[in-house]
């Protein structure tokens, strides 16, 4: 159960920072890549700094797995949205 409990505030904790990511590219770039710049900046500033910290096993088991989630969900937005404004 702890697992679970430790996900959870991984998702939310990633799911900040990629917001934030996003948010300052999104600015600059077009949105599609602004959703790849923001997966990969993320994840080049927190694995590393997980696996000193937690592990390396941690950090893949949890925290790039909520890296995919969010980045899967930020396709499907901006796949949504752009289908809404083309119509």
């Amino acid at each position: 159960m702890a697992f679970f409990k430790n996900f959870i505030v991984v998702v939310i904790l990633v799911g900040i920072l990629t917001r934030i990511a996003y948010y300052l590219y999104a600015r600059k770039v077009k949105k599609d890549t602004s959703v790849f710049l923001a997966f990969f900046t993320v994840g080049i500033i927190i694995l590393p700094i997980v696996t000193i910290i937690l592990g390396f096993d941690i950090a893949i088991s949890e925290y790039v797995v909520a890296l995919i989630v969010w980045l899967l969900f930020d396709i499907m937005r901006v796949k949504i949205n752009s289908k809404n404004i083309k119509k």
